[in-house]
């Protein structure tokens, strides 16, 4: 059985995204990046995510949308702004029928190595191991790291 999962970090100006398969166990990484906004008009900003996104979704048809949830920043409009774009990441998957999932930081480390407070970069590294890639984006490997994370909560179900 091929389950297909792709794993958002989403931002603003750059969100990361990663796609993952898993047949019979293994988990293999099918596509990864980031979509890039350069305008100065934040509403712009959320069109191309929302439609880079509908088009990755559309093109690789997965079963689930697993995003990493915000928390809190010292800076409330950072978070606001953050959510926004987490909504319309979410509404282009609703509109396509596929199944979403809301992970924090902590229960993604926690999914990949048991320990919630490990430093991002270690995160970054056991990524770059498990698919044998040399990212230096963080905002890839996080979405990389998200899709994992419900992999392996998807297996503890079973």
């Amino acid at each position: 059985m091929v389950k297909r999962i792709i794993g958002i970090d989403p931002g603003s100006y750059c969100t990361g995204y990663g796609i993952i398969e898993i047949v019979d166990s293994k988990i293999i990484c099918i596509n990864r990046g980031c979509i890039k906004t350069n305008s100065n008009y934040f509403f712009h900003r959320l069109q191309i995510i929302y439609l880079e996104i509908l088009n990755i979704l559309l093109n690789f048809k997965p079963e689930n949308l697993v995003i990493e949830k915000s928390y809190i920043y010292k800076n409330y409009s950072s978070i606001i702004r953050l959510n926004q774009v987490s909504g319309v990441i979410i509404l282009a998957a609703i509109n396509n029928f596929i199944s979403i999932f809301e992970y924090s930081v902590t229960k993604i480390r926690k999914c990949i190595v048991n320990k919630g407070n490990v430093d991002k970069k270690y995160i970054n590294s056991i990524i770059c191991k498990l698919f044998k890639i040399k990212e230096v984006n963080l905002n890839i490997t996080d979405a990389l790291a998200v899709a994992v994370a419900h992999s392996n909560y998807l297996n503890t179900l079973k």
